[in-house]
Parts: structure tokens; C-alpha cells; sequence
């Protein structure tokens, strides 16, 4: 049997798996909420550029190798305030924002091996 904190996380990790958006303010049973030190506005800028880098993979083919490029560095750019989160939420959207760095780094490589 799971406890609510494996059951709220299951589902909060569903929903991020699948690009729904975990209502602000959602956190598990028993964990504290964010810390006073991330405001929500800094939660929300990263969370806004999370979702505009990563809501873009799909259509990672008909990017131009510069507007791939751009793409990564802003992956790269997130990294470090992702790695801020607590342990269970950055899992989450290291995982995610690993696999859409890792698309758009694996398509502009085929790009540039095209042209060769």
C-alpha cells in the first residue's frame, strides 16, 4: 500500500511527465512548501522558460541549426535553477530537460552531418 506522499508525487510526476502543469502551490503531504527564499516570481520565470524550451521538441526537425543551437544554451541556462528544486521536483524536470536538450543536441548533429 503507498502512503499520500508516494501517491501525491505519483501524480504530480504524472502530470509533468506529460506536459500538464502542476497547479502552483502543490506540494506533498508531509514536505514543506518551497522555501521563502525561491519567490514565486522566480519560480514562475524558470517555469515559464522550462515550458517554452521544452513544449518545442516536437517540432525539433524544422528548426534551423542556429535556432537549435539557441535551444541547448537555454537548456543549459535552466540547469542550474532546476538543480535548486527539491529532490523530488528536480528529478522530474532534470529528467525532462535532459531529454529535450539531448533531442535538440541529437537532431543538430544530424543536421550538420547532413551537410558534410
Amino acid at each position: 500500500m503507498t502512503t499520500g506522499i508516494t501517491c501525491k508525487r505519483m501524480i504530480v510526476a504524472g502530470l509533468l511527465c506529460t506536459g500538464l502543469a502542476v497547479p502552483v502551490g502543490v506540494y506533498a503531504i508531509g514536505e514543506p512548501p518551497p522555501s521563502a527564499s525561491q519567490s514565486a516570481p522566480a519560480r514562475e520565470t524558470w517555469q515559464k522558460e522550462f515550458d517554452s524550451v521544452c513544449s518545442r521538441s516536437q517540432d525539433a526537425m524544422s528548426f534551423s541549426e542556429e535556432e537549435l543551437a539557441t535551444l541547448i544554451k537555454r537548456c543549459d541556462v535552466l540547469l542550474p535553477q532546476i538543480e535548486k528544486l527539491d529532490e523530488t521536483r528536480k528529478k522530474v524536470y532534470m529528467g525532462r530537460l535532459r531529454m529535450c536538450r539531448g533531442l535538440y543536441a541529437y537532431v543538430l548533429e544530424s543536421k550538420r552531418n547532413e551537410k558534410k
